[in-house]
């Protein structure tokens, strides 16, 4: 059976670690990562250490594990108390090594207290906070803080507090203490306090690893954090703003704080053999360049704020590649990942995967459903035995501590105040996980109460009006945005980005452009992502060499946005510069690797470069990600049957393909060109039984007498399709232009609407002067290039649609419609299932509508 060490360094960061490996100052790391794979490893939202290490140890997001936050409700409904291992609803990794007979042993995780009855020693995270005394029940230690319980001498006596350091100790972070005056003491009490803290966990992990057998261990260090926190204000360069003798002071303070770490680290190692595997983490990073906030917000959690959302992986061991890279990591592969160095199965109500790059022969995963549903013990507590307690002293000091740190507000002296306050918290941190995972309606339910019960916080506003963007309810976040406007308590600067993305959200590059050239010189890009925005305007106005000025400005500010190099490559690939889209969507998943149409975007780059294989490799990685992405579907059963000869995996693709569309339901089309009678056939169909996809936002007018029956968000379908779900058994317009930016994972019927392109033309020509419009043409002749234009599209988009198994199509002639309305009204009928009243169908035909009748083609004054 393998051997697996667990080291979690919290807050640890690539950016700090890397110079001091190569100053020669973190000797242990180095030698650690050159026989081992080593990369970024992406974070959650929100980045708290609890829901984080919890996700870690899980494989699950926070709203599957149940830890959501720093503290939580009592379960006695009125009091407040940290958060706790009860608090977390699924099996963690020693649970399931439990059941499964391994020696496990787990010290200071965040949250494990109480400390569970695992197969091994359990040490938790209210340990450190003990202070030994023979005299004292559980010898000063929290009691439930070490299990067995019989052991709580033995790690009492392994506990440090601050005095037990020596001034060599300080000095060692702070060289000057002598010359410390009194806030530069307080500081220093706050170093040995972490150090302190550090060395009693490092002390008890040690003893363990020497004393006992074991299979896994796991040891959880947060002091990188607490020196970051405390700290990195300090951090070279100096800022303006940091006073001199500070700096002088503490500058060292974070680097040393790395430097001790790495000393543990070599410590530990030599007592372990070459056959252990070791996997060095950590949660998040912490910015230490000019990326550093110079204000932390005036929030709960609000130091948060100075976290980067790149943490560290090294993983080292038998089998595993010697110094390499690894790419695409995130704190959800961890779990699984180590399940699979341990040969056992992964659940698959696991959110993470299996990093098979890491190997030096990739493994092929096992899964079982969920280790939540394999009976046996696991070493958990009964949930009904720990939340009936009441809380005790050491919650209320825990909480203080949290309170001091600045991860939570100071509790309330008033019970329901308190108890309240941490609801919002806990309900706004879950409404947070919900969104990083993609459930937008189920963030939109609690985020919507929030705001509605406090309106003026602009977390919860500027959170929903986002959520409300990205749904493209554009009117609706504007409403919000109003009214933050009207309580005059928020910067214009930022009420006019967020304005500006609206903008950008509704498709109107060249409004939110011009926002946001005021903004330039106003704010600072690394706050604000401006460069990001004027890309967006700029794409949509199809300036391709503008956004990639833009693009590349934004990676000098911050390299490390997977967003923005996303962006890039759609430039690019705009652009028919396939090779360099392939590299940036490369870059973006190096950082990301969740992104199902970033894979799929890549897979479009690879194949018009000719590169089929790889291409079919992308597109399979998206559809791991988003499997009704029948969009790749389409291309791989391309691919397997024309390129690559694999015809049996065409017919695999072919078969799920027709599987999602029959799951996903029907969505009835209206389509055609603008004024070939899609109108009509809407207030038809309508008429006939048929419940539209219709807003309000376009009246009747002169122009459409009856009313245009269309929705603004179809508009939008090039980069919002969240709606079509709600289509589903509806009629809905979408004009030719559009119709192919209709997602391949829904079957279609679609109404084609047809007229004679100089009825078309004419009929267009009068809307624009209704509508005040300029237009050269008039009303006898046709422009030949535009007759021509809609043409060419027609021919196009009819071959499209030929070769689309999803869609079928029923062809009707508008002026047929107009002549004939009983008989296309029952051929519609018929296509759609002879469910509509055909007679109501044919009623809404009226001939006095039909004011552009032709049936000669004139171009340019002839015949």
């Amino acid at each position: 059976m393998p051997k697996l060490l667990l080291i979690g360094w919290d807050a640890a960061d690539w950016k700090i670690i890397n110079p001091l490996i190569d100053e020669g100052l973190m000797p242990h790391l180095k030698q650690l990562t050159e026989r081992g794979v080593v990369g970024n490893l992406a974070t959650l939202d929100p980045p708290f250490s609890p829901m984080l290490w919890t996700t870690i140890a899980t494989g699950k997001r926070p709203y599957k594990h149940g830890v959501l936050g720093f503290s939580e409700p009592h379960p006695n409904g009125k009091d407040v108390r940290p958060v706790l291992s009860t608090s977390r609803k699924t099996k963690t990794l020693w649970n399931i090594f439990t059941q499964c007979g391994l020696k496990t042993h787990v010290v200071g995780w965040w949250p494990s207290h109480p400390a569970e009855p695992i197969n091994g020693i359990s040490i938790s995270n209210f340990y450190q906070r003990g202070k030994k005394n023979e005299n004292k029940p559980w010898y000063g230690l929290s009691p439930n803080s070490v299990f067995p319980a019989n052991q709580a001498k033995r790690f009492s006596d392994l506990l440090l507090e601050p005095q037990d350091l020596a001034k060599s100790d300080f000095e060692f972070f702070v060289p000057g203490i002598d010359k410390l005056d009194e806030n530069g003491m307080k500081r220093l009490e706050s170093i040995g306090r972490v150090t302190a803290d550090c060395a009693s966990i490092y002390q008890a992990g040690m003893d363990i690893i020497q004393k006992e057998e074991w299979d896994f261990v796991a040891v959880y260090f947060d002091a990188i954090d607490h020196y970051c926190h405390g700290f990195m204000k300090y951090h070279p360069p100096k800022r303006p703003h940091i006073p001199e003798n500070e700096y002088q002071a503490f500058k060292d303070v974070v680097r040393n704080g790395y430097r001790l770490h790495d000393a543990l680290l070599g410590n530990i190692l030599s007592e372990i053999g070459d056959d252990v595997t070791v996997m060095l983490i950590s949660d998040h990073g912490f910015q230490p360049d000019h990326l550093r906030p110079k204000k932390i917000p005036r929030e709960p959690a609000g130091p948060a704020a100075e976290h980067s959302q790149y943490g560290v992986f090294c993983l080292a061991g038998k089998g595993i590649k010697k110094d390499e890279l690894i790419y695409g990591a995130s704190l959800l592969d961890i779990t699984p990942t180590i399940l699979t160095v341990m040969g056992l199965p992964v659940g698959e109500d696991m959110d993470g995967k299996v990093l098979t790059a890491a190997f030096e022969e990739a493994p092929i995963p096992v899964y079982i459903p969920s280790w939540d549903e394999v009976p046996g013990e696991a070493g958990m507590h009964k949930i009904t035995d720990q939340t009936a307690q009441e809380p005790d002293e050491q919650d209320e000091e825990v909480l203080k501590q949290l309170a001091d740190l600045g991860y939570i507000d100071p509790v309330d002296d008033n019970k329901e105040v308190a108890y309240k306050k941490t609801k919002i918290e806990c309900d706004y941190n879950l409404a947070r996980a919900y969104l990083d995972g993609g459930k937008l309606d189920e963030a939109k339910e609690i985020l919507e109460k929030l705001y509605a019960e406090y309106p003026t916080q602009g977390r919860f506003a500027f959170r929903l009006a986002s959520l409300l963007q990205l749904k493209g309810q554009h009117e609706e976040a504007r409403k919000i945005i109003s009214g933050l406007r009207e309580t005059e308590t928020f910067d214009e600067k930022a009420l006019d980005l967020v304005e500006a993305g609206l903008l950008i959200g509704e498709n109107k590059g060249k409004e939110a452009l011009s926002i946001l050239k005021k903004l330039e010189g106003k704010i600072a890009p690394e706050e604000s992502r401006l460069y990001l925005q004027l890309s967006k305007c700029y794409l949509q106005l199809n300036r391709l060499e503008a956004a990639e000025e833009m693009l590349l400005k934004e990676l000098e500010v911050d390299f490390d946005q997977p967003e923005v190099h996303r962006l890039l490559g759609m430039t690019l690939l705009s652009d028919g510069r396939f090779s360099e889209a392939s590299g940036a969507f490369l870059d973006s998943l190096a950082l990301n690797y969740y992104q199902p149409m970033t894979h799929f975007h890549l897979g479009q780059a690879l194949f018009n470069n000719g590169d089929y294989e790889a291409a079919a490799s992308a597109y399979e990685m998206s559809l791991r990600f988003q499997p009704e992405l029948n969009a790749a579907r389409k291309q791989l059963i391309y691919i397997y049957d024309k390129q690559l000869d694999k015809p049996e995996k065409a017919i695999e693709h072919a078969q799920k393909f027709a599987e999602i569309n029959d799951k996903n339901g029907t969505v009835v089309i209206v389509s055609g060109l603008p004024r070939s009678g899609t109108s009509l056939m809407m207030q038809a169909i309508h008429a006939g039984g048929m419940e539209v996809f219709v807003d309000e936002e376009r009246p009747a007018d002169e122009n459409n007498k009856k009313g245009y029956y269309e929705h603004q968000l179809v508009k939008k379908i090039a980069r919002n399709k969240t709606w079509i779900s709600d289509a589903v058994g509806k009629g809905v317009k979408v004009i030719s232009h559009l119709v192919q930016h209709l997602p391949a994972r829904y079957k279609y019927k679609i109404i084609f609407m047809e007229r004679h392109l100089s009825e078309i033309t004419r009929s267009q020509q009068k809307m624009l002067k209704r509508l005040g419009k300029e237009t050269t043409e008039s009303n006898e002749k046709i422009n030949a290039p535009l007759y021509i234009k809609f043409g060419e599209h027609l021919r196009d988009i009819k071959s499209w649609l030929e070769d689309q198994p999803h869609i079928e199509v029923c062809y009707v002639n508008y002026n047929e419609m107009i002549n004939n309305p009983a008989g296309e009204a029952a051929r519609v009928n018929n296509f759609l299932g002879k469910t509509l009243n055909v007679d109501k169908m044919s009623a809404v035909v009226d001939m006095e509508l039909y004011r552009e009748k032709t049936g000669i083609l004139m171009v340019n004054g002839k015949r």
